[in-house]
């Protein structure tokens, strides 16, 4: 009996032994993971979007800064004006940010995350989406060149720009989470960054009730206050925000029916920030 008792004890210990291990292992795992992040402030021509693009820029230095992930990794700041000289990383020309990218390219590995957001001017010239910078501007395929260097299998990129669709085709591949301000016939003014931000930080976004806000239910969230905005002051809609995640280049206004109709939106519902 007490021989029993003794193999019953041993074989309990190692289950426990096995578990820890096991979670340690996933402990791991978690904590290994690397997040790159590099946000652009371009061109601002009306003195409400030089606030807009500040104010855009310190919220995300505040939400993401703490992050564990961020911090192992890079949060790098490129703007023109309005910010204090130590809370960016240099002027957001074209060379500026081609260097930093080709920095965390080679730095970032696969199995880290990397989060590219741009706020600011842009037009739409010859079939190109134009990011207005101090000097010369870059085109929405050269940006996607550089950031085709980054190896990290999951990337977050967000628009906030006039046109900005145009971009989906170019930067669209799987594992990458596309989020555009508007359409590319939309060449007006946006305003995502003003809604989707806080939406990221505002527990009512969590509409699964899972206890966190995934990037799908802040664009949602966001999305619907824009739409109610043009709604209440009875205006054309020239801002309708687009979402692309499953690698076909081809945006959906819908996403959060990712469910029903199979498009875009699965991706976006587990990437965190």
């Amino acid at each position: 009996m007490r021989k029993i008792s003794f193999v019953i004890l041993i074989i309990f210990i190692l289950c426990i032994t096995t578990f820890a291990g096991s979670d340690t292992d996933n402990s791991r795992k978690r904590t290994g993971r690397k997040t790159y992040v590099l946000v652009v402030g371009g061109i601002s021509k009306e003195p409400q979007d030089k606030i807009a693009t500040t104010k855009a820029i310190t919220e995300l230095q505040k939400l993401l800064r703490s992050n564990p992930e961020v911090k192992g990794g890079t949060f790098s700041v490129l703007a023109t004006d309005g910010l204090p000289a130590e809370s960016i990383s240099g002027t957001s020309t074209a060379e500026n940010i081609q260097t930093t990218i080709k920095t965390i390219g080679t730095a970032a590995g696969a199995d880290d995350r990397f989060i590219f957001y741009y706020i600011g001017q842009a037009n739409i010239a010859a079939q190109k989406l134009r990011f207005n910078l101090p000097g010369a501007d870059i085109t929405h395929k050269r940006l996607a060149q550089w950031i085709k260097q980054i190896k990290c299998a999951s990337k977050l990129i967000v628009l906030d720009c006039p046109g900005s669709g145009l971009a989906a085709k170019a930067l669209s591949k799987r594992g990458t989470v596309l989020i555009c301000s508007s359409t590319d016939e939309q060449k007006y003014r946006t305003r995502l960054s003003e809604y989707f931000l806080p939406a990221l930080a505002d527990g009512e976004s969590d509409t699964n009730g899972d206890g966190k806000v995934s990037v799908l239910e802040a664009f949602t969230a966001a999305s619907r206050r824009i739409d109610d905005w043009f709604r209440r002051n009875k205006l054309l809609t020239t801002e309708t925000p687009v979402l692309e995640d499953n690698g076909d280049g081809r945006v959906s206004k819908e996403p959060w029916r990712y469910k029903l109709d199979g498009a875009d939106g699965a991706v976006a519902a587990e990437f965190f920030l």
